[in-house]
């Protein structure tokens, strides 16, 4: 399947609406305030953890 015969209804793009406005809002008291820079090496460190952890997750299955 690629994806062609999906469709998204009202509903689901009312429900999409919805969770995006509210979380929207939780996350900017989260992160706002925050300088770029410390969320750029906040990004990093979580993309390497990241990345380690699918290493680890990938030895475990070969």
């Amino acid at each position: 399947m690629d994806g062609s015969d999906v469709r998204v209804t009202d509903a689901g793009r009312d429900f999409y609406s919805r969770v995006s406005a509210e979380t929207g809002e939780i996350s900017a008291r989260i992160w706002g305030g925050i300088p770029a820079e410390d969320l750029a090496a906040a990004g990093r460190v979580l993309a390497t953890v990241t990345e380690r952890a699918d290493a680890e997750l990938a030895a475990l299955s070969a």
